[in-house]
């Protein structure tokens, strides 16, 4: 027999993480406002009218933040299999 549940008291799979999804919204926000600023910025004060630097800028700057995504991404990845190893050694420790 299935149980219905009202959407906003649903619980969460096993597993989601929601900072995980907080992450992703904020560097995809970044990644909106970020490079367009730097366009902005530079070409209005830095290269005074300059559109080819500024453009580069603003591409450098999509970048770092795509590769500050990728090292977030790499640390919580390391740190989650890290916790898992843990849990794992505690359950075979508990077994003898």
């Amino acid at each position: 027999m299935s149980s219905r549940v009202a959407s906003g008291k649903m619980a969460q799979p096993e597993g989601m993480q929601p900072a995980v999804l907080y992450k992703l919204v904020l560097f995809a926000i970044l990644m909106a406002v970020v490079p367009i600023g730097t366009y902005f910025g530079t070409l209005s004060h830095l290269f005074n009218g300059n559109t080819t630097y500024s453009a580069i800028s603003a591409v450098l700057a999509a970048n770092v933040v795509l590769v500050g995504y990728v090292v977030v991404a790499f640390r919580e990845e390391v740190a989650s299999s890290t916790a898992q190893g843990q849990t794992i050694g505690l359950e075979k420790r508990k077994d003898r």
